[in-house]
């Protein structure tokens, strides 16, 4: 994986993803994981980054630590651009 770039995250991971030509459409194994979800009970909808987060991994360009540190990262810039839009 690069070094993290000036910027938020997002960007960053949208570099990487056409660096590594990886899209953010699901694949039949995301679409049976969401059913099976819903199915539980659970609602959990994946947006366009994390989509790219999943199918980088899934190509191996990132390891499980990376896609965790960057949806960590990811997940905080979300929250605090909510704040900032709330306030």
């Amino acid at each position: 994986m690069t070094s993290p770039a000036k910027g938020d995250v997002a960007s960053e991971v949208r570099k990487l993803a056409q660096k590594h030509k990886v899209t953010a459409e699901r694949d039949s194994m995301s679409c049976m994981a969401v059913t099976i979800t819903r199915l539980a009970g659970d609602a959990v909808e994946l947006d366009g980054i994390e989509q790219l987060l999943v199918n980088l991994k899934r190509k191996g360009v990132l390891n499980k630590a990376e896609i965790m540190a960057l949806q960590g990262r990811y997940l905080q810039e979300k929250r605090r651009c909510k704040r900032q839009l709330s306030a």
